[in-house]
C-alpha cells in the first residue's frame, strides 16, 4: 500500500504540472506581472490543494486567516514572513495565499522549474555577491510598496531540523528590518504538521494533521524601533505554532 501511494502522488504531480501548471504559465508568459499572477495564483491554489489531499493525504484541519481585506487580494498585499519545517510548507502555503518568494538566482536555470519561478514572480538573488543582495531590497520596496504585490521569505533560511520554530536570535532579521525602515506591513505565518509528510527517505507518511494560522498584518509605524518590531513579527510566528501544536500534535502522536 504504502509504494502504491508513492506511485500516485508521482503521477499526480506530473498530471498537474503537465495539465495545468505549465498551460497555465504560458497562457500568463506574455503578459505583465500583475496580470501573470491573476491567473497563475489560481492554478497554484488548485494544484497545491490537490497535491496534499489527494497526492499526500494529509489532512488541512486548520486553516486561519486574520489578515485585514487589503491584504487578501490575488495577488496578496505585504512582507510574508513564516517558519520553514519541510518541502511541503510551500504547497501548503499556496492554499492560503500565493506571494512569490525571494528565491535563489540558480532555481532559475533549472529546466521548466525556472520557467514556472519566473512566470509567478520569484525575485532572485545571487546570496554570494553583494550587489544583488542590495537591487533585491530595491525591488523589493518597489514591488510591494508601489505595485502592490507581496512576497514571502523564511527567516530562518534551511528547514529546522527538529521542526520547530528557530530562536528570535537564530533567524536572519535582514528583510525585517528593512520592513521596518522603508514602513512595508508584515503578515506573520505559523505552520505545523508539514514536517512529517515525509519521512526522512522522502516517503510520503499519509493522515498526516496539518495547521496553518495566517496572523494580522503588523504595522511598522507601530513600534519604537526594529527589534521591537522583529520580535513581534517572530512572536506570533511562534506563538501561531505552539498552538497548532497543542491541537493537532496529539493527533500525529498517533500515527507515529
Amino acid at each position: 500500500m504504502g509504494f502504491l501511494i508513492q506511485i500516485k502522488a508521482i503521477f499526480l504531480a506530473f498530471l498537474l504540472l503537465v495539465l495545468v501548471l505549465i498551460p497555465g504559465c504560458l497562457i500568463a508568459l506574455p503578459f505583465g506581472l500583475e496580470r501573470r499572477l491573476k491567473i497563475v495564483c489560481p492554478v497554484w491554489d488548485f494544484c497545491a490543494r490537490m497535491l496534499l489531499r489527494y497526492g499526500c493525504h494529509a489532512r488541512l484541519d486548520i486553516q486561519q486567516d486574520f489578515r485585514s481585506e487589503p491584504f487578501r487580494g490575488v495577488p496578496p498585499y505585504g512582507l510574508y514572513v513564516c517558519n520553514h519545517q519541510s518541502y511541503i510548507d510551500i504547497p501548503f502555503l499556496m492554499t492560503m495565499y500565493q506571494a512569490p518568494p525571494i528565491m535563489k538566482k540558480e532555481v532559475l536555470y533549472i529546466p521548466i522549474v525556472g520557467l514556472l519561478a519566473w512566470v509567478s514572480g520569484g525575485m532572485p538573488v545571487s546570496r554570494s555577491k553583494v550587489s544583488s543582495r542590495k537591487k533585491v531590497f530595491d525591488q523589493a520596496k518597489d514591488r510591494i510598496l508601489n505595485k502592490k504585490i507581496g512576497l514571502q521569505v523564511y527567516p530562518e533560511g534551511t528547514r529546522t531540523k527538529d521542526a520547530l520554530p528557530k530562536n528570535y536570535d537564530q533567524i536572519k532579521r535582514t528583510l525585517l528590518v528593512f520592513a521596518f525602515n522603508e514602513k512595508i506591513p508584515v503578515i506573520p505565518t505559523s505552520i505545523y504538521g508539514t514536517r512529517g509528510v515525509l519521512n526522512p527517505k522522502g516517503f510520503i507518511q499519509k493522515g498526516r494533521h496539518l495547521g496553518v494560522i495566517v496572523h494580522k498584518e503588523i504595522i511598522p509605524q507601530d513600534y519604537k524601533n526594529s527589534d521591537e518590531f522583529c520580535r513581534a513579527i517572530w512572536g506570533k510566528v511562534i506563538e501561531g505554532h505552539d498552538e497548532i501544536k497543542s491541537r493537532l500534535g496529539p493527533l500525529n502522536e498517533n500515527l507515529s
